[in-house]
């Protein structure tokens, strides 16, 4: 049976938690620290994926290694929107009460539309590669999102987070609020939305990121460093290989391997303990005989096996 590691990194600004201005200017510096975490990645023979966002991909750092790892195969680009700083811009109403930074969702059909077509067309451009995945910014996806997304050409999203809903975190406008993934489960699946009075089913594979409740019991558990959760991760490695997980999707934000750039990892011993345990942790999961892939050809290879495509 073969198995696979599919790794995806949030390549977005610097602590993007800690802006609550809309209109503050986000710095790229994280883009310059992301060299050693992808020569991490291939020390092991595994592949990122970096889902890039509006800022990112205007960062020089990331440009030139984002162009090199497609060259070499090493790496994958994809697209994350987060629609509050991602031309064009267009107003929303606030909300009178506690708010957050906008969700694509929150904007007009043809907003959505503007926004996915602007920020794909920018990283085609940028990294001269087609641009196939995707993952809504702030955990968000809905029927609209996905249409507009299989407009563009997208093979596959990876918004999904299995029995974790993001319902309690406000948008900018009035009764805003983060998608609900609780009643998901760690298998691929087809998105879909209307049409008419019909549900297509869209050519778009949800990928979701590995996230489990051992025995279905307990809160959600996500295959993610925290600084301090090595053996939980191990654990979760050793209960996915037991129960035959055909692949298991990390994921981490760009920011987070940069001293300062997130609430979680502030100073530089805490990168480097990251870095301990990230050695750790890709060291097992090889031994494990998981294989590295990017996103897309994951997808490829999920559909080829339901023959829906070669």
């Amino acid at each position: 049976m073969e198995r696979y590691f599919i790794i995806t990194i949030d390549t977005e600004g610097d602590d993007l938690w800690a802006v609550s201005n809309l209109r503050t200017e986000v710095q790229t510096k994280n883009a310059e620290y992301l060299y050693r975490f992808q020569e991490l990645c291939e020390k092991y023979g595994f592949v990122s994926t970096y889902l890039t966002n509006y800022e990112m991909a205007n960062a020089d750092a990331m440009k030139e290694l984002g162009r090199e790892g497609i060259k070499k195969g090493t790496l994958e680009i994809g697209a994350h929107e987060h629609a509050w700083n991602s031309p064009p811009y267009f107003p929303l109403l606030k909300s009178s009460g506690k708010r957050g930074k906008p969700y694509l969702g929150e904007y007009p059909q043809p907003v959505i539309r503007k926004k996915l077509e602007y920020l794909t067309r920018l990283l085609e451009d940028t990294f001269l590669c087609p641009i196939t995945s995707h993952r809504g910014g702030r955990w968000c996806l809905n029927e609209i999102i996905v249409k507009e997304l299989e407009l563009l050409d997208y093979q596959v999203d990876c918004t999904c987070t299995p029995g974790i809903s993001w319902g309690s975190h406000p948008g900018w406008s009035a009764g805003s609020r983060g998608s609900d993934w609780s009643n998901y489960g760690n298998q691929p699946f087809r998105l879909t939305y209307p049409q008419g009075k019909i549900i297509k089913e869209s050519g778009i594979v949800e990928i979701p990121v590995t996230s489990v409740r051992k025995m279905g019991r307990g809160t959600s558990k996500w295959f993610r460093p925290t600084g301090s959760n090595l053996m939980e991760l191990l654990g979760i490695l050793d209960y996915l290989y037991i129960e035959k997980a055909a692949y298991i999707e990390f994921m981490l934000h760009s920011s987070e391997l940069m001293p300062g750039g997130s609430p979680t990892f502030r100073l530089k011993g805490q990168i480097e303990k990251l870095y301990e345990d990230l050695d750790i942790l890709f060291c097992e999961i090889r031994q494990y005989g998981f294989q590295g892939i990017g996103i897309s050809d994951y997808a490829k290879r999920y559909n080829k096996e339901r023959g829906e495509g070669l």
